[in-house]
């Protein structure tokens, strides 16, 4: 808390592919909003994941009093600041011609111990969030630049809608990004004699199937396996998995620990066609990502 200074609101924005605050993405309010700001004295800090806006204390009733919808709105744009935003972000955007927009209006309040409010109906952003940087609803908070290097979400909070009844304390909102998810393939280069393999989940959370082989130089060959679950992105992961042979002599572990998957390894992998007729069925449906990790 700003000495002398009151909590209006804040809005986090949140990824589950980041565990750390501040490193993806950065926040800026519209040139409206930052004029808006300026003429009230209000502060604008960072905040946990987000950012926070206070009001003087002695002010506050004088601000809110008698407001009505439309009256207050402050807009604020996040940019990803990672490369990797688009690769590991569910919703997939399809281009570079839309940005997700949320607001105060349509939030939603999430259980838990302290008062939060969802900016988007579901848990997570999804693609209906999304909308066009041409459409005349965002002609105002877009300027030149934007048009050409886009902010990822905009987010709109109208005083109006809970700040005004809320108290001293003022309102928390939340948006969340989810993370795509994808298949883990494992090539494993051995002899052609290795004996009965297989890639063994400490957590027993996923499991992986043997789907085949491909020769490799040398007279090797590369044992292919993929997990029967899709594993959620995450920067840096908890999976505990391990490569067992089972021979003559019993079972020994070969790699005690698997890479992980790199997120600059994926590939699509979209349903196997046997008869022309499914041609069409096989082109609607959703292709599966794959991670690719090769290991000697």
């Amino acid at each position: 808390m700003v000495p002398g200074y009151t909590r209006l609101f804040t809005v986090d924005v949140t990824h589950a592919y980041w565990p750390t605050p501040h490193v993806w993405l950065r926040h800026a309010p519209t040139p409206a909003t930052a004029q808006w700001v300026s003429r009230r004295d209000l502060l604008v800090r960072a905040h946990r994941q987000g950012v926070a806006v206070f009001c003087m204390e002695n002010r506050r009733d004088v601000l809110l009093d008698a407001i009505g919808p439309g009256d207050a709105v402050a807009t604020f744009k996040w940019y990803a600041q990672d490369t990797e935003f688009a690769l590991c972000t569910q919703p997939v955007s399809p281009d570079r011609s839309s940005v997700y927009v949320v607001g105060s209006g349509a939030s939603v309040a999430v259980e838990g111990p302290a008062p939060l409010r969802r900016l988007h109906a579901g848990a997570c952003i999804e693609a209906t969030d999304a909308v066009r940087v041409d459409a005349p609803a965002l002609a105002c908070e877009l300027d030149r630049t934007d048009r050409v290097n886009p902010p990822v979400l905009v987010a709109r909070i109208d005083l109006a809608d809970h700040v005004a009844a809320a108290g001293a304390t003022g309102v928390d909102y939340v948006a969340n990004f989810a993370a795509r998810a994808s298949c883990w393939r494992y090539y494993y280069v051995c002899a052609p004699d290795a004996g009965v393999l297989s890639v063994v989940d400490l957590d027993e959370k996923v499991s992986f199937v043997n789907v085949g082989s491909e020769a490799r130089p040398g007279g090797r060959r590369a044992v292919i396996f993929e997990s029967e679950q899709e594993i959620a992105m995450q920067q840096q992961y908890p999976q505990r998995f391990q490569l067992r042979e089972r021979g003559r002599s019993g079972e020994r572990v070969l790699i005690r620990r698997l890479p992980n998957a790199d997120i600059g390894s994926l590939t699509q992998k979209t349903p196997k066609v046997q008869k022309p007729q499914e041609a069409e069925q096989a082109a609607q449906s959703r292709a599966v990502l794959v991670s690719e990790i090769y290991v000697n």
